[in-house]
């Protein structure tokens, strides 16, 4: 036993001690005692299931937005790599659920539950669908290809109406 788990073990017995004395003062009987010791054993494990319970849902926000960014860059770059070699690649929708697929084996690896994972995803899909949508067509946009939305379209139809 090291001497940082000698003095925490002192430490923890100490507080022991002082909690017992300080139960023991206020009641004066044992029995008494045990059953406040027992109920706040309870209280507190109710507490620590309450916050593992609410560490674990997970809640679409920017960290969420960056990770879908990242889950889109790497579907895009294995495409690529594919490409290059002659190998089948992804296109489309087929891009899309790539990036779904990896997003939900995220959640389920931080939550701890497909389930938690398969309802987030569903909870939130026009936002994921509408991210990684306006996140690849800034991306085309910036490699220079023509795959506008329609609105998008609509509005250079416009515009080149108007010159």
């Amino acid at each position: 036993m090291t001497t940082l788990e000698t003095i925490l073990l002192i430490t923890n017995v100490l507080t022991l001690i002082l909690y017992f004395s300080s139960k023991y003062k206020e009641s004066g009987n044992l029995s008494t005692v045990i059953k406040e010791v027992k109920e706040d054993i309870k209280q507190s494990s109710d507490v620590v299931s309450d916050l593992v319970t609410k560490a674990t849902e997970i809640v679409f926000d920017e960290t969420v937005q960056k990770t879908i960014k990242e889950f889109i860059m790497i579907v895009e770059e294995k495409n690529q790599l594919a490409k290059q070699k002659g190998e089948v690649h992804l296109a489309g929708d087929e891009k899309k659920q790539a990036v779904i697929q990896r997003l939900s084996e995220w959640v389920s690896n931080l939550t701890g539950s497909t389930d938690k994972a398969i309802s987030f995803v569903e909870d939130n899909q026009s936002k994921i669908e509408s991210i990684i949508d306006e996140y690849i067509s800034f991306s085309n946009k910036m490699h220079g290809k023509s795959t506008l939305s329609e609105a998008e379209k609509l509005i250079a139809e416009k515009l080149s109406n108007k010159a």
